[in-house]
């Protein structure tokens, strides 16, 4: 059997570097770049068998879906328990594949700490995000977010500026503003891993098995330094969605267990447009601004306004009768009006487009008499006809179709005055 081993866990100051070796047949998957997390805070103390578990978070699938051992010296009780279960929830989710392989761990350590009430949110700034803490906000919890998961480890500007929106509710409601700073996207080929394993999955690495898992085992050590008992991470999927492929996911997450913290799949109950909907309410309520981050298309640390994403996004907020651009779409009033040539051209081959569009579409259809006052209005009332669980029923605007139609005729004519001269 192939073979990772995490030869050693060097801790200094703020900073876990993790050293480890892979067998050959494994070794296309890694990069050869070092896999190194940085904390708000010194993490000396976090013992060893608590700093592994960021590690066996981001490897636990290459291992299942290659049959292969993963070796090491110490791991938490609480995390290794919790394995079988989470491995249970990607067997029900990709029935094709077989997540086999196993864990050879020498000390598997209690890592019991006296535990407080204290909570944390894996936090981006997204809706997902927002609506789990505008429901948890008489918690008090920590705000974390990883640098180094949609913006990349070493882009700082982009990172600034995507942190400075998320410390922008950390001051708002006195929350601690916890940043983890990670190459968790850097040490594992991601490229070759979608490529080998993309036809089986019927999902991409990240999206499919890895992010949820990966992000989660992050928290693990400053959840022993603060004694915290819950985690939350927010939804993406709803019942209404039906079964999906997705590595954030309560077949999942509801079973991650580490020191003496349980996670949360938090909001499942919520699809996305009624997450929106939540958090126009809630605005509304207090008279708050919440500004939401959304695109994971631009590095800048903006939202782009023109990928599926955000465009999911401002169309969500105009069915709600809001303008995108209190929400942090500064560029929306430039590129709605590309909303239908976009999702024709680019989305009817995206499953998202199946997932969270009918969501919106119905919830334009019962806002459909407001609606017909907002000054956006022309640019979705066509989506009332439009049959997004069959994507191909997309229509082009008329304008498009017309220059197709051109297109075509003057290609004619040029074949034909090329027989005429033959």
């Amino acid at each position: 059997m192939e073979k990772i081993v995490l030869k050693d866990i060097h801790k200094y100051s703020n900073t876990i570097t993790y050293d480890f070796s892979v067998s050959e047949g494994l070794s296309d998957f890694f990069t050869q770049k070092p896999f190194v997390i940085e904390y708000p805070e010194n993490i000396e103390d976090v013992p060893d068998a608590v700093a592994a578990v960021p590690f066996v978070c981001n490897v636990l699938p290459i291992i299942w879906l290659t049959d292969s051992v993963l070796s090491l010296n110490e791991l938490d009780k609480a995390f290794f328990d919790c394995i079988p279960n989470v491995r249970k929830g990607y067997e029900t989710m990709f029935p094709e594949s077989s997540f086999a392989g196993k864990i050879e761990v020498d000390n598997i350590v209690t890592c019991d700490v006296p535990t407080s009430s204290g909570s944390a949110s894996l936090f981006s700034g997204g809706v997902d995000a927002v609506n789990t803490l505008v429901h948890h906000l008489d918690e008090n919890p920590a705000l974390i977010s990883v640098w180094g998961s949609d913006i990349h480890f070493d882009n700082t500007a982009g990172w600034e500026r995507v942190h400075h929106g998320i410390s922008e509710y950390s001051r708002k409601f006195n929350l601690p503003d916890v940043v983890i700073r990670s190459s968790f996207r850097a040490f594992d080929n991601e490229g070759v891993l979608n490529a080998q394993f993309h036809k089986q999955l019927k999902d991409g690495w990240w999206h499919g098995v890895k992010h949820s898992l990966g992000l989660l085992g992050h928290v693990a050590p400053y959840a022993y330094l603060h004694r915290l008992s819950t985690i939350y991470i927010a939804s993406t999927n709803c019942p209404a969605d039906g079964p999906v492929r997705c590595a954030s996911n309560p077949l999942t997450d509801n079973h991650v267990r580490f020191v003496n913290a349980r996670v949360v799949h938090d909001g499942f109950e919520f699809s996305r447009q009624d997450k929106v909907r939540n958090v126009v309410e809630y605005v509304q309520k207090t008279g708050e601004q919440l500004l939401l981050h959304v695109c994971w298309e631009s590095q800048s640390g903006n939202n782009c306004c023109q990928c599926e994403k955000c465009y999911r996004t401002m169309v969500g907020l105009i069915a709600e009768g809001v303008d995108p651009t209190n929400y942090g779409f500064e560029h929306a009033q430039r590129t709605i009006s590309n909303l239908q040539k976009y999702l024709v051209w680019n989305c009817r081959s995206m499953a998202a487009l199946q997932d969270y569009w009918p969501h919106i579409q119905k919830r334009i259809i019962e806002q459909r008499t407001k609606l017909k006052r907002h000054p956006d209005w022309k640019y979705i009332k066509w989506m009332l006809e439009v049959d997004f669980r069959n994507p191909e029923s997309l229509k082009m605007p008329f304008n498009i179709r017309t220059w197709l139609s051109r297109f075509r005729f003057y290609q004619f004519l040029h074949k034909l005055k090329e027989k005429i001269y033959e």
